[in-house]
């Protein structure tokens, strides 16, 4: 039986999936287990995604769970190599939640759609008794359609590049929750722009949101079953971060972000998809490579040596997205 907990992630969640989706019919969907689930149509692969958001606080320092609501779900479309068409949004709100508040949340979510050209085209609003829910849920769902998924199998040789400097967001939500002074703010937005950029030059994209970089690594090395390398001294950290990470004995390899790429590309095509993601983040970096061992594990390689870099499990860290 798994116990459920406010922190849950890693391998405790994904038994839990399977277990409660083992029985339900997959029809012609394709990559159910991915990012977004994909169908295969006389137009195109459409694409469909859903996710929920619960974060405390539900305001921090760059953004709002409403950015968090509109970015999380439309960058799961996005790494898939899909254009968003469209969202849906459902809010459960907790009865005397502010009206200020709300406000500010919606007109996060009006922001990123005009800016995207993104439609809110659907959605539900749902009250519940005070003190049966904390502030807000928000769900979003997103669809859309492209000519071509994201799905290359890497080789042996193949470089890993992430987009942006790793933990912004989770430390700018726990700088709030923790009440400790930081100049760093989400790295939450939509990452379509960027993906649409190097889309013809890589085979595989993910955001490394839940779980952060250790699980996201370790999906891309158990989905193509082999052994991730990556270098700790190539991988994007500002100092700030790395502070309050070490003030408050959290992984940095877990935290979450919300407007970062993890990207597959070849060695001959890697160097210009670094150059492209640094007009968007200068940040950007190669972080590690395919060995071609056919072993589905990350391994890191650290000023002291080699060690394995797990999938997350148990308490990840404070709900953070």
């Amino acid at each position: 039986m798994v116990k459920l907990s406010e922190g849950n992630g890693g391998k405790e969640m994904d038994s839990l999936i399977s277990r409660f989706t083992k029985d339900f019919p997959r029809g012609n969907w394709l990559h159910y287990d991915n990012d977004a689930a994909i169908l295969k149509t006389d137009i195109g692969f459409f694409g469909f995604t859903t996710d929920s958001f619960i974060v405390e606080p539900p305001f921090f320092p760059g953004g709002n769970i409403g950015d968090l609501a509109f970015c999380g779900t439309v960058n799961d479309l996005a790494v898939m190599g899909i254009k968003p068409s469209a969202l849906s949004i459902a809010l459960v709100i907790e009865e005397g939640f502010p009206d200020e508040k709300l406000e500010k949340i919606s007109d996060s979510l009006a922001k990123h759609s005009k800016a995207t050209g993104i439609p809110l085209v659907t959605g539900d609003t749902k009250v519940m008794q005070k003190g049966k829910l904390d502030n807000i849920i928000i769900n979003t769902s997103a669809i859309g359609v492209t000519d071509k998924v994201l799905d290359t199998p890497p080789e042996s040789g193949d470089l890993i590049i992430l987009s942006g400097s790793l933990g912004d967001h989770a430390v700018a939500v726990l700088s709030k929750r923790f009440d400790f002074e930081t100049s760093v703010t989400t790295d939450s937005k939509p990452l379509w722009e960027e993906m649409k950029s190097i889309k013809p030059l890589i085979k595989q994209a993910k955001d490394p949101t839940r779980g952060g970089l250790a699980a996201t690594l370790n999906e891309i090395a158990i989905k193509n079953n082999l052994q991730v390398l990556i270098h700790e001294s190539h991988i994007p950290v500002k100092q700030e971060v790395r502070s309050a990470i070490n003030l408050l004995g959290i992984d940095m390899y877990s935290l979450a972000c919300e407007g970062r790429i993890v990207c597959i590309a070849s060695q001959e095509k890697a160097d210009l998809v670094l150059e492209i993601l640094r007009k968007f983040n200068p940040d950007a970096s190669i972080i590690g490579e395919f060995t071609g061992q056919k072993i589905p594990e990350v391994v890191i390689q650290t000023a002291f040596g080699k060690r394995l870099l797990p999938k997350p499990s148990g308490n990840i860290v404070p709900r953070i997205c």
